[in-house]
Formats: structure tokens, sequence, C-alpha cells
């Protein structure tokens, strides 16, 4: 009952994007955003004037800023995985690393996770696929923090040779 979900994708923005303007632009902290959703916690400590400024700097964001559609905005995070190797056999495997492009059809070798929400879009044993290339990509362009490869830019991953 204190969580406030909000999809941002009708507006054409990602999560991300609201979360970023509301922190930047009106001085309003909340949860998370993802690529699709924003999530903003009520408390008890909350004042009536707290949420009215939250619903009115998201009417100000939706104006401002919203593109009028989701056209180009990816709508399911979830990619289901291709487990390749059990992430044992994957771990003491030989690996190489190669630029994120060049990996399609290959054996990932290491987790890359995006944040939020924190869960892998790859994981050890897992075949990298060209939609798996295409969300990283675009992940990494709408401003979702990438964590998980030994490479910190995400431009080059290990692979299982």
């Amino acid at each position: 009952m204190t969580k406030l979900a909000v999809n941002t994708l009708a507006v054409g923005l990602a999560g991300i994007e609201v979360y970023s303007l509301l922190r930047d632009e009106y001085d309003i902290q909340i949860e998370f955003g993802d690529l699709g959703n924003i999530l903003a916690y009520l408390s008890i400590g909350d004042r009536v004037r707290d949420i009215e400024r939250l619903i009115g700097a998201l009417a100000e964001v939706r104006r401002r800023f919203g593109r009028g559609s989701a056209a180009k905005l990816m709508k399911q995070e979830y990619i289901e995985p291709d487990v390749a190797l059990s992430p044992q056999e994957a771990f003491y495997a030989a690996s190489e690393q190669l630029p994120v492009k060049q990996t399609a059809g290959r054996v990932c070798a290491e987790f890359v996770m995006c944040y939020p929400p924190g869960i892998p879009v790859l994981a050890p044993g897992e075949r990298i696929t060209p939609r798996i290339i295409e969300y990283i990509k675009y992940a990494k362009a709408k401003g979702c923090q990438m964590t998980g490869p030994e490479d910190p830019d995400i431009e080059m991953l290990n692979v299982i040779v």
C-alpha cells in the first residue's frame, strides 16, 4: 500500500529517464527506475503536499519531456536464457575477451547485470543472442548502470573459447 509504481512507456520515456529527471530537475528522489517503470515509496512521513508535488512533477515531465509514443522503447525486459553450459563449467572453461558486437552465438563466461533491477541479463554458461546484445546497448544508452563484466564499460565480454 505504500508503493507507487508508474509505467512510463506510454509517454515515450524509459523509467530510468524519468527517475533521473525527477532527481535532477525536481529534486525528488524515488526508489528506482528501470527500463519501463518507476517506483516511489510513500510513508507515514509524507504529507499530502509531498504527494501532490510528486504528481505535479510527473505531469510536468510528461508535458515537457514526453515523446508521446513508445515506438522506440523496449516493451519487455525479460529475455529467456539459452543455457549452453552449467555456471560451474563456464566458470572453469577457457575464455577470451571479444567486443560485445562480435559475441552473438557465443557462450558467456561472466555475469552482465542491469541495475535497476539488478537481475542478470547474462550469466556464465548462457548463449549470447542478438536480442541480448541489443538490450545491453539499449540499457547503456538509457543510462542504466551495467555491472558484472571484467570490462567496466561493457564494450568487451568474456566468452568461452
